[in-house]
């Protein structure tokens, strides 16, 4: 009965998103499409500029990486507005187990996203199923998909990767944040970092880095997606261990207001 339930609620997102969500993703999209437009317009522009001050393959290398970012852009938006994310998770839960965030784990990671700024009562930890094959070959590695947070069982690994992991939970839980307030391209920029890291992108240089980072103005939204969510991750376990938090807490104001 609770698993119909899930799926009921899975499937009636779809059309409640569509419809409080369509500012909000038709206004990216409109951004991406005025994007769009310029980089179109100047193309001749880079082309005639480089003739006379830069090799000609760099300046269409650099046109050309512009253009596959507005692509992809384009595409996850479009995407977004037409329900995929709902469609998909609704999906993938059907081979899976999932359940909401309980009142306590709420309660700790409110504090690091504010309490508005995330559907926390629409988020789900999804455990067991498919999950157990795909956590064989990533080594284990959580990820979160839209509002969906998949974490290992601790049956299946006793190194922390689970729900009694609050860190961890609030790391994943930074990626969800960032698909509510940025969209779909959180996830491709994301996986894009992975790959071309080979897994190497979390690193930012601890407090040290970051207060070298803020003399030298580098903002939030400047760091990969997966920096921000150790970011994050990190200051929640120092505010648990009531370390210093200083060198950190202008990030996250920038975080809590959105600005990724």
């Amino acid at each position: 009965m609770y698993w119909l339930k899930e799926r009921l609620r899975d499937a009636w997102l779809w059309p409640l998103n569509l419809v409080r969500d369509f500012p909000a993703r038709s206004g990216r999209l409109a951004t991406t499409l005025l994007t769009g437009g310029k980089i179109l317009l100047l193309a001749p522009l880079f082309l005639w500029r480089a003739l006379g001050q830069r090799p000609f393959r760099q300046e269409v290398r650099h046109w050309a990486r512009q253009t596959a970012v507005w692509l992809h852009l384009l595409l996850v938006q479009l995407f977004d507005l037409a329900g995929g994310p709902e469609i998909c998770q609704f999906v993938m839960h059907l081979g899976m187990h999932t359940t909401p965030l309980t009142a306590a784990e709420i309660t700790a990671v409110q504090s690091m996203f504010g309490p508005k700024n995330l559907r926390y009562r629409e988020v789900r930890i999804a455990q067991g199923g498919i999950l157990n094959l795909i956590f064989r070959y990533n080594g284990g590695l959580a990820f979160a998909t839209w509002y969906t947070v998949h974490l290992p069982s601790v049956e299946e690994n006793g190194d922390g990767n689970s729900r009694a992991n609050l860190a961890l939970l609030v790391h994943e839980l930074t990626h969800v944040f960032q698909y509510h307030h940025v969209g779909s391209r959180y996830l491709g920029e994301a996986i894009y970092y992975l790959i071309t890291t080979q897994r190497n992108c979390y690193q930012y240089g601890g407090a040290a880095g970051l207060q070298s980072c803020t003399q030298q103005g580098k903002l939030f939204r400047q760091f990969n997606r997966e920096q921000q969510a150790q970011i994050v991750q990190d200051y929640f376990v120092k505010i648990q261990e009531e370390q210093d938090v200083s060198a950190y807490l202008p990030y996250l104001v920038q975080m809590q207001k959105r600005d990724l």
